[in-house]
């Protein structure tokens, strides 16, 4: 009795030391967002909402404005290359794709750190200003890819943990400024109030779809079949869970920041016209967007189910789903159902995300309330996944090594 205790006593210490870390890399997150820019104005000259889903803030000048969109949409594009199983690509080791992950950060950061400069005043407008400028905000990006990293091997949340801290802190300065400007007191108070409620059905519904799944039986001929019988695949309703939402943001931003690269470098107003189809303030970014957000809810789905390696792994080992050959059938069968619940999210993820970003097309004015679905759906499909962590490592406690 007393040595299960004590291996309950564990699992709550690695939880609660997993926790102080987490709250730690938060902290420096937090402090490091009210680091001034080198030779600029705390103010800009405007401020991009939708990169709170990326950890940055164009509405300060800070040393974390940049956020981590470059690191996200490296993480995207080689996760995409993946999936398409290129002969190249498979035979590259994991220290080889990582490598090329970093290349492409480094890439992206580049050009987003030039375009965000244009975004801010500086009180000198000697080049050196900018550059300094530039390195730092280069430096900030990478400081908080390695926060989240290290969040990830230390603490709770993964990566994602930085991410969501922002987006939780944007939500409480859209409930501090009444979320539609303008309003009177008493309105504001009442958008409030309605808002919050929204927020808790949807968030609740969105945590149980994260946790509903399909159970498609699996039988497993190396198991007796008392114990076979109970084997099974588990595809989730929402298999790509809140990624799409969140990497869409990203992915809708990284066209504009190349093609105001090139505005920048060459001059020519083409590139500003065809920048300018990627706000989400104008009809051709608001279909943009969504159309986006659908291809990453089939892209994510396919990258957390493979059919192709999982129905490999089953002929190997003599698995098989009852009524389907191993194989090209088993494949086959697993694309279709993966098909439907994407088919499922990506409906669900264009109504409670992408329909709302509508509102920008109204007014301006409506921009937070536009996001706050967004922030909602990440932040509680992340935390659903947060307190199945916390399960795991309390569980976890209750068995002992065999080694």
């Amino acid at each position: 009795m007393g040595k299960k205790e004590s291996l309950t006593d564990l699992g709550w210490r690695t939880i609660l030391t997993k926790g102080w870390w987490s709250l730690l890399y938060i902290g420096i997150f937090v402090f490091g967002k009210y680091i001034p820019l080198p030779f600029a104005n705390l103010t800009t000259k405007g401020g991009n909402i939708m990169l709170a889903a990326t950890g940055g803030d164009s509405s300060r000048a800070s040393l974390f404005s940049l956020g981590i969109g470059p690191w996200m949409s490296s993480m995207i594009i080689v996760g995409m290359l993946g999936q398409l199983h290129l002969p190249g690509l498979s035979k590259l080791t994991e220290k080889k794709l990582d490598w090329i992950q970093k290349g492409l950060t480094f890439f992206l950061a580049v050009i987003q750190a030039f375009v965000v400069l244009h975004e801010f005043s500086f009180t000198s407008t000697a080049p050196f200003a900018r550059f300094v400028s530039f390195l730092v905000l280069l430096a900030g990006s990478f400081l908080l890819v390695w926060l989240s990293v290290e969040n990830d091997k230390n603490g709770l949340g993964g990566i994602t943990l930085i991410l969501m801290a922002n987006m939780f802190f944007a939500l409480m300065r859209f409930f501090i400024q009444g979320i539609i400007p303008g309003l009177r007191p008493q309105a504001a108070n009442w958008t409030r109030g309605i808002t919050l409620l929204a927020m808790l059905a949807l968030g609740t519904v969105t945590v149980l779809l994260t946790n509903a799944e399909r159970r498609i039986p699996v039988t497993k001929l190396l198991i007796s079949s008392e114990f076979g019988s109970e084997s099974y695949l588990p595809i989730r309703v929402l298999p790509a869970g809140s990624m799409p939402a969140m990497f869409a943001m990203t992915i809708f931003a990284l066209p504009r920041y190349l093609l105001l690269f090139l505005r920048n470098v060459t001059g020519a107003r083409i590139w500003q016209i065809l920048a300018d189809c990627f706000q989400i303030n104008v009809l051709p970014g608001f279909f943009i967007y969504n159309l986006i957000l659908v291809a990453l809810t089939y892209g994510f789905a396919y990258i957390s189910i493979d059919p192709l390696e999982i129905s490999e792994k089953m002929q190997k080992s003599g698995d098989y789903i009852p009524g389907f050959h191993p194989g090209k059938e088993t494949e086959k069968y697993l694309h279709h159902v993966i098909n439907v619940f994407s088919f499922v999210s990506s409906v669900y993820f264009v109504v409670i995300v992408g329909l709302p970003m509508g509102l920008n097309l109204v007014s301006p004015n409506l921009g937070a309330l536009a996001m706050i679905p967004n922030y909602v759906i990440i932040l509680a499909g992340f935390s659903a996944a947060i307190v199945e962590e916390i399960d795991v490592l309390r569980i976890r406690s209750h068995y002992v090594s065999l080694i």
